[in-house]
């Protein structure tokens, strides 16, 4: 394929996002909207307007609760979601929205208390007051726990199998106790619209989180693997290769170069329980996958443990980026850590499909032992159009940049024409920050930046 085909694949693939995007975001508020709309609407037809106040209060507590329902759907693992945007700002919109609607909903009690400091009362949940009069304090001090646990798990070192059942069952009370709420209080709920609305809000949530569960595991189960190799790697990394073992009736998991996969390891595909990893393998044979996992935490430490043989079931690919339809000239890769496992996805990828389009690959590692498929890439620099710059915290070897990925060794070695290469950043939060300066600093198109944040949980 040459450079302007691949100009124009890539000019069509931009659009198509955008456009996936735009509609996504345009059907987002207008379901959190909605009901505000029908307030206004309603009031201005009636002129049954209350003191501007406690309509205030209404509509941010009908927003902050539209919020708290959505946040209860996992859109991380919904493909339509995932095709349209990249994980990484799926977690953090999720965490966004989850964020503003507590901040809405704590908004809703705070300015009916300055209109009214009788309202205090109602934060006495062992007062004689209706239940659907303290179920609002209960739904907020619920959707306390979920930011703040979200935000503070690992700063609390929680389990993270108990954080997320913790989760789930947090959020369910706190949409049960929201719908309580405003039901009981049946005030503009008394609105047929309104009512429909968040009736079938919860039950729409309801129903997606049993499909995207279920029939995420009915897919798995057609969709089986087995370990057949464990290589326990010089950094703390460990890579595991499955191999599709299902009948020829079957097809192995979908999945393209630099994309995610959820793994569930000893457990039945239905279990509670999957992991998010990058594929670290060639996408050209689609009945290996294989993953680089890094010990960092309670089910990554279990990796190196794995026995061949052992069954795994996968969900998968999720991501946006796509070898086929981008690099006009080719790609540079910024990985950092285990950040390099989607960039040996990409490169042996490229190597097996004999792609003469140029990389260049950052990878930031602590010293020289810490740097994992060091050989390969040797190996892959000799058989394909790729340039690995290793960039070390620790080193006094010249062939290495020592200290980090910063704007200056990325200016010594990015490619001239830097408009015609895409960039796939992967790697710890800190390290993107910065690279995400440099990336402004250097005048890169944010149109032509991927990135992944290993910050996903």
């Amino acid at each position: 394929m040459n450079a302007a085909v691949i100009r124009s694949t890539r000019r069509a693939y931009l659009s198509k996002i955008r456009l996936k995007k735009t509609l996504w975001l345009i059907l987002f508020f207008v379901v959190i909207l909605f009901p505000v709309v029908v307030i206004l609407v309603t009031n201005l037809q009636n002129n049954t307007w209350r003191e501007w106040q406690r309509d205030l209060a209404s509509c941010c507590g009908y927003l902050g609760l539209s919020l708290m329902i959505l946040s209860f759907i996992p859109i991380t693992r919904e493909r339509y979601v995932t095709n349209s945007f990249n994980m990484d700002s799926v977690y953090k919109f999720h965490h966004a929205f989850s964020t503003i609607g507590f901040w809405l909903a704590t908004a809703h009690l705070v300015i009916l208390w300055i209109n009214n400091f009788s309202i205090a009362s109602l934060l006495n949940v062992f007062s004689s007051l209706p239940l659907y009069s303290k179920a609002g304090t209960l739904a907020l001090f619920a959707a306390a726990l979920l930011v703040y646990f979200s935000y503070s798990r690992k700063e609390l070192k929680i389990n993270y199998d108990f954080w997320k059942i913790g989760h789930s069952l947090i959020a369910i009370a706190m949409v049960v106790f929201g719908m309580i709420h405003i039901l009981g209080i049946n005030y503009y709920t008394k609105n047929p619209l309104i009512y429909g609305y968040y009736v079938l809000l919860v039950f729409l949530a309801v129903c997606a989180i049993f499909w995207l569960r279920l029939n995420a595991g009915l897919i798995e189960l057609q969709k089986p693997y087995k370990i057949v190799d464990v290589r326990v790697m010089n950094n703390s990394t460990t890579e595991i290769t499955l191999e599709f073992v299902g009948s020829e009736k079957q097809k192995p998991v979908a999945y393209r170069a630099g994309q995610i996969a959820w793994i569930t390891v000893r457990r039945s595909p239905f279990a509670f329980r999957k992991h998010p990893f990058s594929i670290a393998s060639s996408d050209v044979n689609q009945k290996i996958v294989k993953f680089a996992i890094r010990e960092l935490g309670d089910f990554t430490s279990t990796i190196k443990d794995m026995k061949v043989g052992e069954r795994v079931y996968i969900e998968g690919g999720f991501g946006t980026f796509d070898l086929d339809k981008l690099g006009d000239e080719g790609f540079v890769i910024i990985a950092g850590g285990i950040g390099i496992a989607p960039a040996m996805s990409i490169v042996r990828t490229m190597a097996e499909k004999g792609d003469k389009r140029k990389v260049v690959l950052f990878y930031g590692s602590r010293d020289v032992d810490s740097i994992g498929f060091y050989q390969e890439l040797t190996d892959l620099s000799k058989k394909m159009n790729l340039e690995v710059v290793h960039v070390l915290e620790r080193t006094d070897d010249p062939k290495f940049e020592k200290g980090y990925i910063t704007t200056d060794v990325l200016r010594r070695h990015f490619p001239k024409n830097k408009d015609r290469y895409d960039v796939f950043i992967c790697g710890p939060a800190p390290m993107l920050e910065i690279v995400q300066k440099s990336m402004k600093e250097m005048g890169i198109p944010k149109d032509n930046i991927w990135e992944e944040y290993y910050n996903m949980a």
